[in-house]
């Protein structure tokens, strides 16, 4: 028994929803969603395709900080990372945490400017006032 003949969930089939309850994102609506700044320029007819290839800006962030790091090439003190700047006596930063910062910022960055936006920069910096810098505890 069972099985729809999909040959991936067999016995699960679930039927399509109908097409028209289904929006499709706007051409900033995916760029907000990848990180690109809302001051991103979007290419009138290519849009989708460009996005659809594109890696986001966050991503690229977090993949490259560490390796920038690991050759040297990032100084410790390029970039705020959270409470970390207060702490530089016990360590550097950690390079996914320069990332993480980086990638936070574009995120940040690719918000609307409204009311969501502002509760998402008071949390942010609620929490790096709450966080703590590793080792500060420990030395």
């Amino acid at each position: 028994g069972g099985g729809g003949g999909d040959g991936v969930c067999p016995g699960e089939v679930s039927p399509a929803p109908p097409a028209s309850r289904w929006r499709r994102f706007s051409a900033r609506e995916c760029a907000r969603l990848q990180g690109f700044s809302e001051a991103w320029k979007l290419h009138p007819q290519r849009a989708y395709s460009l996005f659809g290839n594109a890696i986001p800006p966050p991503v690229v962030a977090m993949v490259a900080a560490p390796m920038l790091r690991c050759c040297g090439l990032l100084p410790p003190a390029a970039v705020e990372v959270g409470r970390a700047r207060t702490c530089t006596a016990n360590r550097a930063p950690e390079g996914w945490e320069v990332g993480w910062a980086v990638a936070r910022q574009l995120l940040l960055e690719a918000a609307p400017r409204d009311g969501g936006r502002r509760e998402a920069l008071r949390r942010l910096t609620a929490g790096v006032a709450a966080s703590s810098c590793y080792g500060a505890e420990q030395a």
